[in-house]
């Protein structure tokens, strides 16, 4: 009892404090994941006129969206006319579907062009969203966007679970008011945000080779998610029930992120390749229910794009990453994996009537996804960002350097950088070389140049002069221990 104490009165500070740092408007993204799982349920499988399904179309013009701002869209025209092209989007949605409804209804000679536009209308919304809700988390604290994911997968299965309990009209006038909605909040969000500049912590710009690991991974995860479900049936798939198979991640993220001290971002990516591993072995090795290989295999894609958000979130706070195209290629990632992963499936169908091709398929895709995943992490950039743990609830630090306005003062006035300001930070609150360079996940010979301008531009010589120096600006500074 006395744990499962611990484990509440945790759980409950860890709220309260991402709470604190998350606004109501943050959650708009709910309407989003509610967005997807709706539409799936009134017409992803249903096959158009051209061929694709309704869901192939969605993802097609999601990735179109995201090539154009990867091919050298301007980000601040982008940002300067986000406003227009989020309520845009959002109301060619809404007319799309609308559309669709009347030409089911009144109009049937008219109804595989609904059904095209109205897949292109919701796909180029996906986009647009996705894109621009993306950069409003660079900048925010690990626990604010972990805590932001939890709670919109959370709300996005609530508010599916009601309107799919509604009669067809009365879902047509919730889903249109979801969509308007969607796209006013992330654009009244985006109005309220700081200004995403002062949030860079560094104008270090590395390649995106580095990010080959993490996204590769993530397109085998989205592949195999889509074969494993189309090998037992995309049709059940898309049910009134759809949303039942998100909720678990969200359980899933709850846990990682609130509920323990101990665990690292890390622990998201190997619980996804857990799940995404074991719905492939039982989609093509096991006769059981479908349903439960679409949950698990569900909850394996979801916990790894949560996995992924956070990463790359972080990675884009750090560096002087453009967060579109970072969004982008998660989009292009993600939805290329799911739009190859249905094809696949249907020819090795066609093709193999003994079985043996799906099972070698299903092989090496899995011990594809285990490689990737083992030597994406090999990456020290990425691996240290995984590595983050969830911070400890309480007070926080009295010796930090953003507690002493003067020390803060003095720093900016010697021309200290904000990356050796942070590191100037750290060696004030007692650590060493190498801690520092763990702590800014840099190498510990970046960390060491740091330490070195920081003592010629302050004029000092090591950490006993450092500490005398701090002393002297701030009376009420106190010398670490461990220095």
């Amino acid at each position: 009892m006395d744990r499962i104490g611990q484990a509440w009165s945790t759980a409950k500070e860890a709220l309260k404090s991402c709470a604190a740092e998350t606004k109501w408007y943050y959650f708009g993204s709910s309407l989003l994941v509610a967005i997807v799982t709706l539409t799936h349920y009134a017409n992803g499988y249903r096959a158009t006129a051209i061929g694709l399904s309704y869901a192939d179309i969605i993802c097609v013009t999601s990735i179109a969206v995201a090539t154009l701002a990867l091919a050298g869209v301007d980000s601040h025209a982008l940002d300067r006319l986000r406003k227009p092209i989020l309520l845009t989007s959002s109301l060619v949605a809404a007319l799309g579907f609308v559309f669709l409804r009347t030409a089911t209804v009144a109009l049937p000679e008219l109804y595989d062009a609904a059904l095209i536009v109205s897949a292109v209308s919701v796909g180029l919304l996906i986009g647009t969203v996705a894109i621009f809700w993306f950069g409003l988390f660079v900048g925010q604290a690990v626990e604010t966007v972990a805590f932001s994911l939890l709670v919109s997968i959370a709300i996005g299965c609530l508010i599916s679970w009601f309107l799919l309990g509604m009669f067809w009209d009365r879902l047509v006038v919730g889903y249109t008011a979801v969509i308007l909605l969607s796209g006013w909040t992330l654009s009244h969000t985006l109005d309220k945000r700081p200004n995403l500049s002062e949030k860079r912590m560094s104008d270090e710009k590395p390649s995106f080779a580095f990010l080959a690991g993490p996204l590769l991974t993530a397109f085998l995860f989205s592949f195999a998610f889509m074969l494993s479900v189309s090998f037992v049936g995309l049709e059940s798939w898309h049910s009134d029930v759809g949303w039942s198979m998100l909720w678990p991640a969200a359980l899933v993220l709850g846990i990682v992120s609130l509920f323990s001290k101990r665990v690292n971002i890390a622990s998201l990516l190997y619980i996804a390749l857990t799940l995404v591993v074991a719905g492939m072995l039982f989609a093509s090795f096991l006769h059981i229910d479908e349903s439960f290989i679409f949950s698990l295999a569900t909850m394996g894609c979801a916990v790894n794009i949560s996995y992924l958000i956070i990463l790359l979130c972080s990675l884009g706070t750090r560096f002087a990453f453009n967060p579109h195209k970072l969004a982008a290629l998660l989009l292009v990632t993600i939805f290329g994996g799911c739009l190859l992963g249905r094809p696949v499936a249907l020819a090795v169908d066609a093709l193999d009537q003994s079985g043996t091709l799906k099972t070698l398929l299903s092989i090496c895709l899995i011990v594809g996804i285990i490689a990737c995943t083992l030597v994406s992490m090999n990456n020290r950039t990425i691996q240290l960002y995984s590595k983050y743990r969830f911070k400890q609830q309480g007070k926080p630090s009295e010796k930090s350097i953003g507690s002493s306005s003067f020390i803060t003062s003095y720093a900016t006035e010697q021309s200290l950088g904000a990356r050796e300001r942070e590191a100037l930070s750290l060696l004030l609150e007692g650590k060493t070389a190498s801690e520092v360079a763990d702590s800014m996940f840099i190498a510990r010979g970046t960390a060491k140049a740091h330490i070195r301008h920081i003592y010629r531009k302050l004029d000092v010589h090591d950490r006993d002069e450092l500490f005398e120096l701090m002393r002297d600006i701030d009376p009420g500074f106190e010398t670490p221990q461990s220095g």
